[in-house]
């Protein structure tokens, strides 16, 4: 009979339960990072900030397929961020009942900052990581990916 530690052990070797642990510390120690620095944004409405600053006037849809959130999340995030003022809709000159979400400039002017909070917390979850070990990883990580992308309705 194992016990209770011996399980979790085990359990530990699961490449889908670390995968999902790893991901679960990374949203608590990012929120941690960004309440610790006052941010009035989670490290989740962060993301779609960090994408518009790349890709300014994406559609919603866009933003979903990019960040991976669906339709409800990300319509709530783009609600949030509106009411905080760092996004505005406008709608689309071709169809107006499309929108498509822009930065305002208090998202811009925030950005580095949270930026700089966003690389200090990803340094840490990589110390001890080696570059070489990092590339492995996200080789390995990748692949896991391409196996689930075609297998995968995004639209559940």
């Amino acid at each position: 009979m194992t016990t209770i530690k011996e399980e979790i052990d085990n359990y530990r070797k699961l490449t889908g339960a670390m995968l999902v642990a790893a991901g679960v510390y990374t949203r608590i120690y990012s929120r941690q990072c960004f309440k610790n620095n006052n941010f009035d944004i989670t490290p989740e409405q962060f993301v779609v900030i960090e994408v518009l600053m790349h890709h300014d006037g994406l559609y919603q849809r866009q933003l979903s397929e990019i960040t991976l959130k669906d339709r409800p999340n990300i319509t709530r995030i783009i609600n949030i961020l509106e009411e905080n003022g760092y996004v505005e809709r406008k709608s689309d000159k071709s169809t107006r009942k499309v929108f498509k979400i822009y930065l305002t400039q208090k998202a811009k002017e925030t950005f580095p900052k949270l930026q700089k909070v966003t690389s200090e917390y990803r340094e840490v979850m990589a110390q001890g990581i080696s570059k070489a070990e990092m590339e492995v990883c996200l080789k390995v990580l990748n692949k896991l990916l391409e196996n689930l992308l075609d297998k995968v309705d995004m639209s559940l």
